[in-house]
């Protein structure tokens, strides 16, 4: 099975960091891949309310929630990539 929309991002960038340790990359831009680790738990957290039973749901959906903490994730993921290029690219 394929993950698909914002559960296989989540994924995505939660095994960004494992495979940059697998790969020894990760103790040059650790600061980025902490921040890449936490926009895929707030990517993860999004898909949940797509989950949620419909009374629950549908007050949670009127709030926006899932958009809230989509675009949170993704300002993370945003800040989190930058940090991995410069370090990578400039430092050490």
């Amino acid at each position: 099975m394929v993950f698909e929309g914002v559960v296989g991002l989540g994924i995505a960038c939660l095994l960004a960091p494992a495979i940059a340790e697998f790969a020894k990359l990760r103790n040059k831009a650790d600061k980025g891949f902490s921040w890449l680790a936490v926009a895929g738990v707030f990517f993860l957290f999004s898909a949940t309310f797509s989950f949620v039973p419909s009374m629950l749901g549908t007050i949670l959906t009127s709030l926006y929630l899932a958009e809230l903490f989509s675009i949170i994730g993704w300002i993370l993921s945003l800040i989190g990539t930058l940090f991995v290029g410069y370090e990578m690219l400039f430092e050490k």
